[in-house]
């Protein structure tokens, strides 16, 4: 039976020719000239894998790849950047992508690609090995075998069995989309749509519209409608991470789609009916959060109807061997000129003794950056131990001059901007080590309120 391929570009010339390269292979190969194309002939038609641009005119590749994993999780989807654009092929691959061809185009590298595409759709209890998500963004494989992991596996399968909400409770980096996605795909509702949404990186006036969808005219600058998460999610699951973020008023909205299952646009007049299972998410405590008033106690109770708390990865030692090994073989599919290629047993030391502050997320990266800034074929402690106690200067104003004295606002400047470069640009490790919320870091850099 022929593969079904579909080629999205732009480019005229550019998707003619891969269209005839891949009918020349034998595959039944369509083109889209756009995204929005694509989208239509995806939701008309069987694909088994999707060739794409990343830089078009209106919706770009990336938007595509979020809007087809949303609908179509299980169809691999290869992007093609451009020559350099070392950003735009790891944030593909952070985004669900399949794997990532640069320009020029190497014949034989996308044929190799495709075939890969094609053997993992065919076989998919092994195309997470080949293809798995990146290590920073969570796996479809949930990896270890201690008791903590075991007992986790247990209660998964139970919580699979039904429709009911789950709580899914736990420190940042330790897996917690990863174990709502493990539920989705355990459940009667695996063939229908998995949605995920990080509450807290969304500015709360946008949030309802992302979740519920929106008419158009339906406030400014809604110049089309949207059907919004929630209708995208009808016979699947919805996962809402971070949860304690949410506004106090969106919460009694989302409160009546529990309730009733009823969803109204915003703009809209009208109530349409989805079948929905609500999974949340979070790192906070939410019973502190209902006594202090700023999350409601009957949205706690229709959330909290069932719930995991997933462990953090100091209570799973014995699992940092199989977790670190999975990891470098992710690391080095991703990063092939590495001569890595083993961790050494003393290495393996130095990460059974770390805390892990960040959990498996950093352990995942440690091993991330072991590989990529590799010189030997083998891991060792001292490149670890290297790894795990680098810290960043502090600003060169540190300590502040006594004669001096600073005010609160400079002071939470400097301390804000020292905290951002430690962590090196990333934004929500910065805000974990600050104790505030991702979207508050973000406000406080567009208004420059720090």
């Amino acid at each position: 039976m022929q593969s079904r391929l579909l080629v999205v570009d732009d480019d005229r010339d550019m998707r003619e020719a891969l269209g005839g390269l891949f009918s020349g292979d034998g595959h039944a190969c369509e083109v889209a000239p756009d995204a929005a194309a694509a989208l239509e002939l995806v939701d008309a038609r069987t694909f088994d894998v999707v060739i794409c641009d990343v830089i078009m005119d209106g919706m770009g590749g990336l938007e595509l790849l979020d809007r087809l994993r949303r609908t179509h999780p299980a169809l691999p989807f290869i992007v093609i950047t451009g020559k350099g654009d070392v950003g735009q092929a790891v944030d593909a691959i952070k985004r669900g992508a399949f794997e990532y061809v640069t320009k020029p185009c190497h014949v034989d590298r996308l044929r190799r690609a495709v075939a890969a595409a094609l053997e993992g759709r065919r076989r998919p209890s092994e195309s997470l090995r080949v293809a798995p998500p990146p290590a920073n963004v969570g796996h479809l494989k949930l990896v270890g075998s201690g008791p903590a992991m075991r007992a986790l596996q247990t209660t998964i399968d139970f919580l699979a069995r039904s429709s009911a909400p789950v709580l899914v409770s736990g420190e940042t980096g330790v897996g917690k989309e990863l174990v709502a996605r493990a539920i989705h795909a355990r459940s009667e509702r695996r063939d229908r749509p998995f949605v995920a949404v990080n509450t807290s990186a969304i500015p709360h006036e946008l949030l309802e519209a992302e979740l519920f969808g929106h008419v158009r005219g339906g406030f400014t600058g809604a110049v089309q409608g949207r059907k919004g998460l929630l209708t995208e999610a009808d016979g699947g699951t919805l996962l809402l991470d971070e949860i304690g973020d949410m506004s106090f008023g969106l919460q009694a909205k989302l409160l009546r789609v529990l309730q009733f299952g009823d969803v109204r646009p915003v703009g809209s007049d009208r109530l349409h009916h989805v079948d929905v299972r609500v999974l949340a998410s979070t790192h906070r405590d939410l019973p502190a959060l209902v006594k202090d008033g700023r999350f409601r106690e009957d949205l706690y109770f229709r959330l909290n109807v069932l719930s995991v708390l997933v462990p953090p990865l100091r209570d799973r030692r014995e699992d940092i061997p199989a977790l670190a090994a999975h990891f470098l073989g992710e690391a080095c599919r991703r990063a092939p000129q590495s001569p890595v290629r083993s961790i050494g047993r003393d290495a393996l030391n130095v990460l059974n003794r770390s805390s892990w502050p960040g959990n498996v997320r950093e352990l995942a990266s440690c091993i991330e950056r072991a590989v990529v800034f590799g010189v030997d074929e083998m891991i060792d402690s001292h490149h670890l131990e290297t790894e795990l106690h680098a810290t960043a200067p502090l600003p060169s104003t540190w300590p502040f001059p006594a004669s001096a004295p600073w005010s609160l606002r400079r002071l939470s400047r400097t301390y804000t901007e020292w905290v951002l470069a430690e962590s090196g640009g990333n934004k929500e490790r910065a805000a974990e080590t600050l104790g505030i919320d991702l979207s508050t870091l973000y406000r406080w850099q567009r208004a420059k309120r720090y």
